[in-house]
């Protein structure tokens, strides 16, 4: 005779990984919607990494199900993800209070594919200080007919890793321009300074903090 039990805590989350750059992406999806007004610090979620130990940088709610949080370090992608809760804690919990209980080590599969998959061309002289980059992966520089500026973008989220790609090589300029004011989201690089590639392929790789978007293309100026 078959018996039902309810799930254990620890068996309703689902834990999904993409590795980017030098960057592990982790989303953990809740069975019961949660209350998304308030998130766990960061060292309640202890991250191992092909059995390494790695520290939670940034995490965000994405919908009411969803949690977004982010291990850095990590310079490949990983074979072995485990993700463990050190709770229970006020700080995550149901739409109706109830705190979240895992029990130990969960194993993260690695993700199908990113939320930020869609891409999109910006061929515009600028300076551009509102690129909207909603739901954008990858953000492609024409630069075959005039020089393409960007200082600023809107509507990116916490989490959300942008890869910019220049298209050709002709000789007009591709610019991100540093900390600009824009009054939108602005763009920090690694140089403190605007950053130009002129008759080359190349591009940047930036994350956002849901205010502003950071350079994560190298971890110095080289």
């Amino acid at each position: 005779m078959n018996i039902w039990r309810p799930w254990p805590y620890a068996a309703t989350a689902i834990v999904q990984h993409n590795w980017v750059v030098n960057a592990l992406f982790i989303w953990v999806t809740f069975r019961y919607p949660m209350d998304t007004t308030v998130k766990p610090a960061h060292n309640l979620w202890i991250t191992t990494v092909d059995g390494v130990p790695k520290n939670i940088g940034f995490s965000g709610w994405q919908d009411e199900f969803t949690i977004l949080i982010g291990a850095l370090d990590v310079l490949s992608d990983p074979n072995l993800v485990y993700l463990e809760y050190d709770g229970p804690s006020e700080t995550l919990r149901t739409t109706w209070g109830k705190q979240w209980e895992p029990w130990g080590l969960i194993l993260s599969f690695k993700a199908s594919g990113s939320p930020f998959t869609s891409t999109k061309t910006v061929s515009a002289v600028g300076p551009t200080d509102n690129v909207d980059v909603d739901g954008i992966g990858i953000l492609f520089l024409d630069c075959s007919a005039n020089a393409v500026t960007i200082g600023g973008f809107i509507n990116g989220i916490e989490g959300q890793v942008l890869q910019i790609a220049r298209l050709c090589a002709a000789v007009n300029d591709a610019t991100l321009e540093h900390n600009e004011g824009t009054g939108n989201q602005d763009i920090f690089l690694h140089r403190g300074a605007d950053e130009t590639l002129t008759g080359e392929y190349g591009g940047w790789t930036l994350v956002c903090n849901g205010s502003h978007w950071f350079d994560v293309s190298h971890a110095k100026h080289v």
